[in-house]
């Protein structure tokens, strides 16, 4: 092998290793809009808003389960199906928040990636979940159904839904955090955290690890 090649291998092998300096410019904007949104303190704080998400979606699931359990299978639950593609009442009690939470998931993907589909979908789950909740109520108002029963339909389904919205957010949050986290580790010159709104990170981590 002579000279020159064995100097331009090691200029190729330079390239090829400098390369996984930084992440794609699409993951650093990415995980500075989310940094962004969420606001941690310090790189330190990640890994504890992470636990106190998390830990608080698990007590939120808990007390849905319980809520679930006592005002709807413990009780007489009124013959109801709905016009809507004729899901009975219990059915309806499953079926609404996981449209919310479905809804939820497509409408953080849509927002944190830029995609036009999940966010359609999601807008569509939304509605129909909407619908479910407060179909009883429109009942009632029409004479179909007593007042007292419809409302209390709406107000469980209500419940339920928001409970699972407010859930969902959580976890989607704590997951975001979660990928943040594992992209600092892979790339330790990288610190989304004390930055301000309009600071070149890309560039900043770029001039880092060449010097």
């Amino acid at each position: 092998m002579s000279e020159q090649e064995a100097s331009t291998e090691e200029v190729d092998s330079s390239v090829e290793e400098g390369g996984d300096l930084v992440p794609s410019e699409e993951i650093i904007e990415m995980a500075d809009r989310i940094i962004l949104r969420l606001n941690p303190p310090h790189r330190a704080a990640i890994a504890k808003m992470i636990h106190a998400k998390a830990k608080t979606v698990g007590g939120i699931f808990a007390g849905y389960g319980v809520f679930w359990w006592l005002t709807v299978l413990q009780v007489e639950n009124p013959g109801f199906t709905s016009i809507f593609f004729g899901p009975e009442f219990m059915t309806i009690t499953i079926m609404a928040p996981a449209l919310i939470f479905m809804g939820s998931l497509l409408s953080d993907f849509s927002r944190e990636l830029g995609q036009l589909f999940p966010g359609l979908v999601s807008g569509v789950m939304f509605v129909l979940a909407i619908l479910y909740v407060f179909e009883p109520a429109i009942y009632g108002l029409a004479g179909d159904i007593e007042m007292s029963k419809a409302l209390w339909m709406t107000g469980r389904l209500a419940i339920l839904c928001s409970t699972v919205l407010v859930a969902a957010k959580l976890l989607i949050d704590a997951w975001l955090l979660g990928w943040v986290k594992a992209l600092m580790e892979s790339y330790p010159d990288l610190d989304f955290t004390d930055q301000a709104p309009d600071e070149p990170i890309l560039e900043e981590a770029i001039l880092e690890t060449e010097a």
